[in-house]
């Protein structure tokens, strides 16, 4: 219950940071409207996305198992906020996840962010939201990703900080660069808490930063590698480490 009681913590400072102080009244301090519903159906359909189900085009080719579960966490951000909005964290108090599948199967996890398409579309622009039902299929979607409620933390943290760091370099002015020569940023986060699990979260954005930094300096010189390219993340995470001795 700890682990939960900090994710929610973690995103309320975050939809703070990134919508204003007033951001559970519905509207950003932009004055821009804000669904977290929405963002709950255009993530589940993108985690749909990830799936070769196009019987018409590339029929041959791999699901990108690693870019649905991304998107599975995304889910979590904006129906943890739709929970905090509508004032209704009492859902969570004695929240247990269900135990994850040893084997995916991507038919079932479809039918499963269908299903939450569908209800969240239904809790659009009604006071009498179906965010108890959202919850539970949610917890569906986790379990036939395979995902525990230990692994749930760990990639939260990393999508939390990513999205910290995004707001911190220009990602609402759209100056900030998102694929790193050719490796996405939601990889290299992903990757550096799966080798990490220990870090914090001060300690995963440092990481990102300090990558982030190197990304910008060589692009300016024209030589840049990302060094999370196959091949290479061995030395840039030792590197990590040998940083992280030095500063304690």
């Amino acid at each position: 219950m700890e682990k939960v009681k900090e994710m929610f913590n973690m995103q309320s400072r975050l939809n703070t940071m990134t919508n204003g102080e007033d951001w559970k009244s519905g509207e950003t301090s932009e004055s821009r409207n804000i669904n977290f519903y929405r963002c709950i159906y255009m993530e589940a359909a993108e985690a749909i996305d990830s799936f070769n189900w196009k019987h018409w085009k590339d029929i041959e080719s791999d699901h990108d198992w690693d870019n649905a579960i991304v998107e599975v966490i995304d889910i979590w951000h904006f129906l943890m906020s739709a929970i905090l909005m509508e004032g209704k964290i009492d859902l969570v108090r004695d929240l247990e996840f269900r135990t994850p599948v040893k084997e995916p199967n991507s038919n079932l996890l479809i039918a499963h962010l269908e299903k939450i398409i569908s209800q969240s579309i239904a809790s659009i622009d009604t006071e009498d939201t179906n965010i108890k039902e959202i919850l539970a299929t949610f917890l569906d979607i986790l379990s036939e990703s395979g995902v525990s409620g230990d692994a749930l933390y760990i990639k939260y943290i990393a999508k939390n900080q990513l999205n910290i760091f995004r707001q911190d370099h220009g990602y609402k002015e759209g100056t900030y660069i998102k694929v790193w020569d050719a490796v996405e940023d939601n990889v290299i986060a992903q990757k550096l808490m799966e080798q990490h699990p220990e870090f914090t979260a001060n300690q995963l954005y440092k990481e990102l930063q300090r990558e982030y930094l190197h990304l910008e300096e060589n692009q300016r010189h024209g030589d840049h590698k990302c060094e999370f390219e196959e091949g290479c993340e061995e030395d840039v995470l030792d590197d990590s480490l040998s940083d992280e001795v030095e500063a304690n």
